[in-house]
């Protein structure tokens, strides 16, 4: 094995020291891996760290695309809750309209790697954030409380509801428990509707 190589399944292409994009300085460590994942096939992961500010930005680049597709797959009990991965690329939008939660990509989006578990959590921490902001508003705190107690049935399993990953590349995957594969549905996005 070559000194760059991390496993037979990873190569390091790049690592410096750059300028970071928050505070200027030469602190940024910079590196690129090729990376080849016998389920997802070939990319690069991109991990940039700042010593001295703290910024940190992680992104993945899938050089396989399957073009731009949508996934979905419904979240039937607790095992789907624990056990399935979900893999965002950065240009992705995920959705659920059962639990009534959009995240779209931004300029400064990242990838996500996370299991259906992670992100519910995720979704009652933004909710927290935004009720104390919303704090004089009855209704939204409300609404926000309502969303919370649905995520938290959800986490439990008591709750289906379908994860769907809108994305223009093609990078996204939803990864179910062994055996639960077919339940993921992947379709041609029209990315004019």
């Amino acid at each position: 094995m070559d000194s760059n190589d991390l496993s037979i399944h990873g190569k390091v292409l790049y690592t410096g020291i750059e300028k970071c994009p928050v505070c200027g300085r030469e602190s940024l460590h910079v590196i690129e891996i090729l990376y080849n994942d016998p389920v997802f096939g070939d990319l690069i992961l991109y991990s940039n760290k700042c010593d001295y500010c703290g910024y940190r930005r992680v992104d993945i680049h899938y050089l396989n695309s399957r073009g731009p597709t949508r996934i979905i797959y419904e979240v039937k009990d607790d095992v789907d809750v624990y056990k399935t991965y979900i893999f965002r690329s950065r240009t992705a939008r995920i959705s659920s309209p059962e639990l009534g939660f959009d995240i779209d990509p931004g300029p400064d989006a990242e990838a996500m790697i996370t299991t259906v578990e992670g992100l519910l959590l995720r979704m009652i921490d933004v909710a927290e954030r935004m009720e104390v902001l919303n704090e004089d508003d009855e209704e939204s705190v409300r609404r926000l409380r309502e969303f919370k107690e649905k995520v938290q049935r959800a986490l439990q399993g008591n709750f289906r509801f379908k994860i769907i990953i809108e994305d223009p590349y093609g990078n996204s995957i939803i990864k179910p428990p062994p055996g639960r594969d077919l339940g993921v549905r992947i379709e041609p996005l029209n990315p004019s509707a």
